[in-house]
């Protein structure tokens, strides 16, 4: 699934948004899978994580607040570029005739102290996504991806000289109004496509709006002039979608910056991937389940109905008795019902006689009548397991691949999966807990999962350290590491991670609950993820990822 809306319009604004980084100098390169990678800038005493991904399905360029995992033992490029540019600063952030090529001039020094340029080519282009370095000359040094005559006809080699992708298109961003009008009473696009293929760096989220207005020049100039909060947004294919500024009626979520966007869009969809691959897409195997169960409810609740004809079995069972000197078998009898002074008209089994089939009426009804307090077991049981999946669900919404593993951890120890190759010698881990440090040493732990909560709550914690939870809703169990009594920025701090790591991120004034880990109680008869707790004091919180992202993670 390659994501079209990372256009050069959005590359040229996102250049323009990150163009501060400037005479910051490359401090640090992490590789992080198998196409991305973490430049961190330094500048003015400040990080700056800037990701790198040139993947098929999520290439793109961006700061980031997200935590990624480094690979412990990086590939030869990785290393390549740590030799070449550690070290050197950024002289200028180029981007190439509003093509989906974002370039650094880099400048430092070799090993004989000798001042150096160098280019570092970032061309997003999905599939054809690459990372390439070369002198100052645009020989090129390295490219993640060798391509010996690839796209646009040229050679990706070290020692080949790089050339930029040559094409007939205009770069809309230099052209006035007047210009723009011009182009459009020459060329006369008619239609989306043909304004893509006129104009560089035009995805379908800018070239369907301009053909929804009569004056298409206007309209197209001020859309790629527009500064407005970037957005996610239901697409034309009621799809999730971004884009630099919003599709109205559709938006789902607006940003401060283009970087936050794809950050947190890019985050989730990439993620969700990687979870996806590790765990044998556990997210449908939790759907299923759900399904599977509500499906249960609905056969069991036809049952239940059929269960409630048990009375009437009992009524002709008591008034056949009523006659017992018919010794006569018949097939049919209309008998006195001498609750109503009606007469009914009842059916029988002819093989048998009056006093045979009121047995048979008896036996009928209490069948049914245990049957029903067993129907009523089992869909007690369906909606536990509905209750527990649900919650497996939301944990995996955010879910990173660690936590997603523990989960399907979870799910084989319970039997609900089975492990392929066991390995019975593995000594079993601690989990691994998101931890935050304030400012005046407070540790704070977040679990993520039903085996980090458990953990937490019932392990980790000490009797008198505060427990928080959102109210009434599934979210992850929170401890605020204080036996004291918490101070404000405490309790909201502990609120705020309890109402984000929830099912209600993005809701507004939050109920959670906050009270003692010794007022915690395990709930009988229900997985001890579940719990319930007393002398609890309620605060109402906005979730804010800014604050979230701001917070100092322990490593």
């Amino acid at each position: 699934m390659i994501n079209v809306s990372f256009d050069g319009i959005l590359l040229e604004k996102l250049n323009k948004e990150i163009e501060f980084l400037k005479t910051g100098r490359i401090s640090k390169i992490n590789e992080n899978g198998d196409t991305d990678f973490i430049f961190t800038i330094r500048k003015e005493r400040i990080n700056y994580p800037l990701m790198l991904s040139f993947s098929s399905d999520y290439s793109r360029i961006h700061l980031t607040n997200h935590i990624y995992d480094s690979v412990l033992n990086p590939k030869s490029f990785t290393m390549l570029l740590r030799k070449h540019i550690e070290g050197y600063f950024i002289d200028d952030i180029i981007n190439y005739e509003c093509d989906r090529i974002l370039y650094f001039k880099l400048s430092g020094y070799n090993e004989l102290s000798d001042l150096n340029h160098k280019y570092l080519i970032c061309e997003v282009m999905g599939r054809y996504s690459n990372l390439i370095l070369t002198d100052e000359n645009f020989i090129i040094i390295d490219a993640l991806k060798h391509d010996g005559i690839g796209e646009y006809n040229r050679t990706i080699l070290p020692n080949a000289k790089y050339e930029f992708p040559l094409n007939n298109k205009i770069n809309p961003m230099k052209l006035s109004k007047d210009e723009m009008i011009d182009i459009f009473l020459k060329n006369n696009p008619k239609n989306p496509k043909e304004l893509m293929n006129l104009f560089n760096g035009v995805s379908l989220n800018i070239a369907i709006p301009v053909f929804q207005n009569d004056f298409h020049a206007e309209t197209f100039y001020n859309y790629i002039h527009l500064e407005n909060k970037p957005s996610t947004f239901k697409n034309f294919k009621d799809k999730m979608d971004f884009y630099y500024y919003p599709l109205e009626g559709n938006i789902i979520k607006e940003y401060d910056s283009i970087s936050s966007m794809l950050d947190d869009y890019y985050y989730q969809m990439d993620l969700r991937a990687k979870v996806k691959l590790k765990t044998n897409d556990l997210h449908t195997f939790v759907k299923r389940q759900i399904t599977k169960f509500e499906n249960k409810i609905e056969k069991l609740e036809a049952q239940l109905l059929d269960t409630s004809i048990a009375d009437s079995f009992k009524l002709y069972g008591e008034l056949l008795l009523s006659y017992p000197n018919i010794k006569e078998k018949k097939s049919e009898i209309s008998i006195l019902n001498y609750y109503t002074n009606e007469y009914i008209d009842i059916k029988l089994d002819p093989k048998y006689t009056i006093l045979e089939n009121s047995n048979k009426f008896y036996k009928k009804y209490q069948k049914l009548k245990s049957s029903v307090t067993y129907i009523n077991e089992q869909m007690e049981i369906a909606k536990n397991e509905i209750e527990y999946f649900k919650v497996i669900d939301y944990q995996l919404k955010d879910a990173s691949i660690n936590d997603a593993l523990e989960i399907q951890s979870e799910l084989i120890h319970g039997k609900y999966l089975f492990k392929n190759t066991p390995n019975k010698n593995k000594k079993k881990e601690k989990p691994k807990l998101l931890t935050y440090i304030l400012d005046n040493g407070t540790c704070i732990t977040v679990g993520k999962n039903n085996i980090q909560n458990e953990y937490l709550t019932h392990k980790l914690a000490k009797p008198n350290e505060m427990w928080f939870h959102i109210k009434d809703a599934p979210g992850s169990h929170v401890v605020v590491h204080n036996s004291s009594e918490l101070n404000e920025e405490e309790i909201r701090t502990g609120a705020m991670l309890a109402a984000y790591y929830s099912t209600y991120q993005d809701s507004s004034s939050v109920q959670v609950d906050y009270t003692r880990i010794r007022n915690i109680k395990k709930i009988p008869g229900k997985r001890a993820c579940f719990v319930s707790y007393t002398h609890q004091q309620t605060i109402y919180i906005d979730p804010d990822s800014n604050f979230i992202y701001k917070l100092k993670v322990k490593k």
